[in-house]
């Protein structure tokens, strides 16, 4: 079969949930010639992260209600991403948008999103890297949960991605950008181990009032992830 080929069918059997014969095909085809495309299509982009109460599915179409409903909740767009463009109304759209970047590699959308589930697999929220550099290894994370999550779940969520980001794929450096008007958030992240690397003045524009805001960018390192403080409070939610 032809690279091409067994590309596309890979796609197709990762929208069915395949993902396993998904990766034996693409690696029965290109062997070690192309590590680089190989490694994307890896499972493990795929597995569900666990960890402590939470745990991590990654986002489809069938999670289609769930995100319509999140939308619905302006609190909850102001405290996961503000900038996050509308989503389609219609549910039969939106499933297929959410079903396409499932099936898509991380390289095709230098993204990657979770549904943010308590252990009773109840969706709280969202959580995801964008802005993924493979060749610098580094992201940025948004976070956002509803209000009513179970306790310590938010936090879970973060020492799970701490686990795939840094010790599963070997990554180097995970970072947040804050607004200004939103100190709880970037208190959050600092309790975490990042440490503010830059104050960008009147970054962002308000598109409904105009008010131009700061925003500040924090970053976690590999070899400060698991901090003495941070392996504690693992230990505190129950982590193995």
């Amino acid at each position: 079969m032809a690279v091409s080929d067994a590309i596309q069918t890979a796609r197709q059997l990762r929208s069915q949930g395949r993902i396993r014969e998904s990766f034996e095909l693409v690696r029965d085809t290109i062997g070690s010639e192309q590590p680089a495309l190989l490694w994307q299509h890896q499972p493990l982009f795929w597995d569900s992260l666990v960890g402590g109460n939470c745990i991590l599915t990654r986002r489809r179409g069938s999670d289609a209600a769930f995100i319509q409903a999140l939308w619905q909740d302006s609190a909850f767009v102001q405290q996961f991403n503000r900038t996050a463009a509308n989503i389609p109304q219609d549910h039969t759209v939106l499933e297929r948008i959410l079903n396409s970047e499932y099936a898509s590699l991380v390289g095709d959308l230098s993204s990657l999103h979770w549904i943010v589930r308590d252990n009773q697999q109840t969706p709280w929220g969202i959580l995801s890297l964008t802005n993924i550099s493979v060749a610098h290894r580094r992201a940025e994370v948004l976070l956002g949960v509803m209000d009513g999550a179970p306790f310590g779940l938010a936090t879970a969520a973060m020492f799970v991605l701490f686990g795939f980001f840094f010790r599963t794929l070997q990554f180097h450096k995970l970072y947040t950008l804050t607004f200004d008007d939103n100190p709880h958030s970037l208190k959050c992240v600092l309790h975490l181990g990042f440490s503010i690397e830059s104050r960008m003045r009147e970054h962002f524009r308000e598109p409904a009032s105009g008010h131009y805001m700061d925003m500040v960018q924090a970053g976690l390192l590999a070899d400060e992830a698991f901090s003495t403080r941070n392996t504690r409070l693992m230990r505190r939610l129950n982590f193995n």
